[in-house]
């Protein structure tokens, strides 16, 4: 098919010249059958807080805002209800503003052609701070992929109403890619690869957001005079450095002036800092305990060292692990040290958190708050990571921002370890700007944009990605064979062949462990051919639709695989060999 749409585009102000370009690649894909109809575009500055989408007749739309990232959101709306309209089946037009002919409910791209509703709406979003925090590492999608891809993926995140984008320079199995001793490293790629994404999401007009782990050191910073002290009880892990150790605190701050440093002289932006005591993180040295008041004071002088690249740089403290007693320390440091350059307390949502505890203003002693949620699990942490494919968590994720309100918090930071996050950052990005917004039409907007579905395709998409959500393993086998008749409508963008892959698979992976399950109670022998089955498609999922090589840290496929794989390894004879071990993970990481 050729594209649908014939656009003409005007772009009145520079902050609109990004949203601009991107307007004419995505409608640009919109495909349908016959002469293409053509469409005016115009992007105006306008004095909003959020944007104003104006459509004054049928094919005519006018975007209004004052900041770069809104305009992209407002085109994102926009594109919204041109994908509905070019849906011949689109129930549900009138809620995206679409006119809708008397003949049958079809839509009027039918024949009559693409129509939108004429009216003005301004919208303005409901949560502040909407930040996606991708951290490329462990070997992970956001360390593996291209530009291609990355760039995709900022800009679906940018249109679904992002206001930032976060990454962590990960020192763990890295040199220092600034010591001159270090020649053409994974770090020196990766640190080049990191500043690359951060510049494009500037470009989109987002907001650069760095977590920081103060005390996490370079490989080759790991001498045994420095090093500190892991303990599993204590939740430290990772490759740290004792920051009570005067010669090791002096390295662990050059490392962060040296990427700062770097980062200024690039003509990166940062709006704020993330600090995060554990995971990793922390030292169990005598001389560290308790370890809160030892990091709080390293996030002083980190902050000290920076601030001189970025003058005015908030700083917030992640709530990952925190305890009840580490906030009543951090509430003394905010309002002490910390008071003129304190952001907020990102309380973490994660596994069993579906709102925000209703005393949270208590407990945090009305510091400001945010919201470290966790997004790379659907409801619970049976699929945690990598382990199926796609997670979707839409309505919980929808639950925890709802709360947001009476507890007066102003944002969230979303966690990312994987593509198979792309839906649940999606989804969380639009209901920033409302957290009443329906699931439903979440899903069919993202089915239409991701895969150019519509009519029944599109709902019964849109219907198994909501029910995936409660990890119903006897619902699999439905879902592969809906997802299997509706294959051959999916039309993905190239440097997204892994979005429809990741749903199907998914379907596929639960599909077979609900059978093995069922197997190995009457004859684990009779397993094992769906266990193979099962590992081959893990496999293609990993490597040929993820591009997964070398797999660290949480992602270790020992922790991906079904507790079924111990009793595979045996019907195999392979056991675990030899003496190489990748250590105590906590359970809750």
């Amino acid at each position: 098919m050729d594209g649908l749409v014939e656009l003409e585009c005007r772009c009145l102000c520079p902050e609109a010249k990004e949203a601009a370009r991107i307007a004419a690649e995505r409608i640009g894909e919109i495909s349908g059958s016959g002469a293409p109809i053509p469409f005016r575009l115009t992007f105006v500055e306008r004095e909003t807080e959020g944007y104003v989408l104006e459509i004054p007749a049928s094919r005519e739309a006018v975007i209004g805002a004052k900041r770069r990232r809104d305009f992209i959101a407002g085109l994102g709306q926009l594109l919204h209800r041109l994908l509905a309209a070019a849906d011949p089946g689109c129930s549900g037009a009138k809620a995206v503003g679409v006119e809708v002919e008397d003949d049958g409910g079809q839509a009027a791209s039918v024949n009559g052609g693409l129509s939108l509703q004429a009216g003005v709406w301004e919208t303005v979003p409901s949560i502040k701070d909407r930040i996606h925090y991708m951290p490329g590492h462990f070997g992970n999608s956001f360390e593996v992929c291209w530009s291609g891809e990355m760039r995709r993926y900022l800009e679906d995140m940018a249109l679904s109403g992002a206001s930032g984008y976060g990454d962590w320079f990960d020192p763990n199995d890295m040199p220092d890619p600034y010591n001159p001793h270090v020649y053409h490293s994974t770090s020196m790629f990766l640190w080049r690869r990191k500043k690359e994404w951060l510049s494009y999401s500037q470009q989109l007009g987002l907001d650069n957001v760095l977590v920081v782990t103060p005390n996490v050191g370079y490989v080759d910073q790991m001498r045994p005079e420095w090093v500190g002290v892991r303990n599993h009880q204590l939740r430290v892990q990772g490759q740290v450095l004792c920051p009570s150790n005067p010669q090791a605190r002096e390295v662990i701050l050059d490392n962060q002036k040296r990427l700062f440093e770097d980062l200024m002289r690039s003509g990166i932006l940062i709006s704020k800092i993330v600090c995060a005591p554990y995971d990793d993180g922390g030292c169990a040295c005598p001389a560290c305990q308790p370890y809160y008041p030892v990091f709080l004071q390293l996030v002083k002088d980190v902050h000290d060292t920076v601030s001189v690249f970025y003058p005015g740089l908030k700083a917030d403290i992640c709530g990952w692990w925190t305890s009840e007693e580490e906030s009543g320390q951090l509430l003394e440091f905010v309002n002490g040290p910390a008071r003129a350059w304190f952001g907020s307390f990102q309380f973490s949502a994660s596994y069993g958190v579906f709102e925000l505890p209703e005393d949270i203003r208590v407990r945090t002693g009305g510091m400001n708050l945010g919201c470290f949620l966790h997004i790379g699990f659907s409801h619970d942490r049976r699929d945690v990571y990598t382990k199926t494919g796609v997670h979707s968590a839409s309505r919980r994720i929808r639950s925890v921002l709802k709360s947001f309100g009476r507890s007066e918090c102003a944002g969230f930071m979303t966690y990312n370890e994987s593509f198979g996050d792309h839906f649940n950052a999606f989804a969380a990005g639009l209901l920033g700007w409302n957290p009443d917004r329906d699931v439903g039409e979440i899903a069919e907007f993202y089915g239409r944009l991701m895969f150019r579905l519509s009519g029944s395709a599109l709902r019964k998409l849109a219907d198994v990605l909501l029910e995936m959500e409660m990890l119903d393993g006897k619902r699999a086998a439905d879902w592969s064979d809906t997802l299997r008749g509706i294959k051959r409508e999916v039309r993905t963008h190239e440097s997204q062949e892994w979005a429809f892959e990741q749903i199907w698979l998914k379907a596929e992976l639960m599909r077979l462990d609900e059978r093995i399950e069922q197997q190995l109670t009457e004859n684990k022998d009779a397993a094992y051919p769906a266990m193979r089955e099962r590992l081959s498609l893990t496999e293609r999922l990993w490597r040929r639709v993820y591009g997964f090589g070398v797999l660290r840290h949480i992602l270790i496929p020992e922790r991906m695989l079904p507790d079924w794989h111990n009793v595979y390894c045996d019907l195999e004879r392979t056991g675990n060999v030899g003496g190489i071990r990748s250590g105590v993970m906590a359970e809750d990481a």
